[in-house]
């Protein structure tokens, strides 16, 4: 109210109660409903009768690539999941690692105050933390690892800033590889990329589809094959999920609302901004006229009729053939033939195929462009075509 917001704007029940809530979200008043919790709160939300914006859990995975800058991955998934306490919905829940690096990875985590739990210590924890509906126990959840620790009658350190658990699996079996909502993470060790893929994505369905996970590495094409791969948005590369997630770091959207989209059962998979609580009324103006039948019979109403897609434009450039022979000639000065590979220390002469000049293609890639390198053809390149 002291910074201009106009009396009433923001509201809030001083006893919260199930059915309170419940009330408020059918309330007549009450025009569309951000839901941000559990699964019976945003199941609820969605049966009020309005529009509702309704996010899901997060379990996020966070993979250490072989190529990582294993001093800054730790730094991160530390840094990610002691912020808060581990509470954010972004917060890092698994550490997934390459075999390669994983004695390595380790050290730099114990040297920022991690604790690596044995297995009767694992099951010490998994009894006072994980509840039997397999979900974080609420007396522990936003508290400190040495206060969980002491719960669960671990000595751990004084100065612990996470407990980590090893473990072999996801699931039901393995009480810790849920959301955890605290500083503890699991930690799975990998042969590689891809059977770090696979060990992301089991953890991402347990309670995180949709979500978030993070990639540390710098290999492009991993971080590639994550992106496309992966059931989670968004996926954070080289920083911590908690501050990548939540546009700290990043140039997403600042909030503490994630989407989760269709794979978490969502409307939407953005960080829910204020953009998506406005409603935009718009004056549509006629760009082209309606076209229907000319002279209808008195009895029939008229065809109506979608407009045709207007043409394609007259192309006004030089021809494929002649931007062709241009380039030849501008590579010939250059000292390179048709044929020529870059990465050949031999010329050999090759001549060129025949230029499909009516026929350019849908899509070209950099294989298609080595292939033709080698063999001294030619790629034509339409205005519609795709090239990556």
């Amino acid at each position: 109210h002291r910074a201009g917001a106009p009396s009433g704007s923001i509201g809030w029940m001083k006893t919260v109660t199930l059915e309170g809530t419940q009330e408020l979200m059918k309330h007549r008043d009450v025009a569309v409903i951000l839901a941000t919790g559990g699964m019976g709160l945003v199941r609820a939300a969605y049966s009020a009768g309005k529009p509702a914006y309704g996010v899901g859990p997060g379990n996020a995975p966070c993979y250490i690539e072989s190529s990582a800058d294993l001093e800054k991955a730790a730094s991160d998934i530390v840094l990610g999941k002691t912020f808060d306490f581990g509470v954010l919905c972004s917060s890092p829940n698994s550490v997934v690692v390459d075999e390669s690096v994983a004695d390595e990875s380790r050290r730099r985590f114990e040297a920022r105050g991690a604790y690596f739990l044995n297995q009767a210590e694992m099951d010490l924890l998994a009894k006072v933390l994980v509840t039997s509906q397999r979900l974080p126990n609420p007396a522990l959840v936003g508290k400190s690892a040495t206060f969980i620790a002491g719960k669960a009658g671990i000595s751990a350190p004084s100065g612990t800033t996470v407990l980590i658990a090893p473990l072999n699996g996801v699931g039901r079996d393995y009480p810790l590889s849920i959301e955890k909502l605290c500083p503890v993470l699991s930690w799975y060790v990998v042969k590689d990329w891809r059977e770090g893929c696979d060990r992301c994505i089991q953890i991402l369905r347990y309670g995180g589809m949709g979500h978030t996970m993070s990639i540390h590495s710098k290999n492009d094409d991993v971080i590639l094959q994550f992106g496309l791969k992966k059931p989670a948005f968004p996926i954070c590369v080289n920083t911590p999920t908690t501050h990548g997630s939540i546009g700290l770091t990043t140039g997403l959207d600042p909030a503490m609302t994630l989407g989760c989209g269709g794979w978490g059962g969502n409307i939407t998979s953005d960080n829910i901004s204020p953009k998506h609580l406005l409603n935009i009324k718009r004056l549509a103006y006629e760009v082209r006229p309606a076209v229907g039948s000319a002279k209808p019979a008195r009895d029939q109403a008229p065809v109506q009729r979608l407009p045709k897609a207007p043409a394609p434009p007259v192309s006004t450039g030089i021809s494929a053939q002649t931007l062709s022979s241009r380039v030849d000639a501008f590579l010939s000065s250059r000292g390179f033939r048709p044929g020529d590979a870059p990465s050949s220390d031999t010329v050999k002469e090759a001549p060129p195929k025949p230029l499909a000049a009516d026929n350019p293609k849908d899509f070209i890639c950099e294989e298609d462009v080595r292939a033709a390198l080698k063999s001294g053809g030619t790629l034509l390149v339409g205005e519609r075509t795709i090239v990556t």
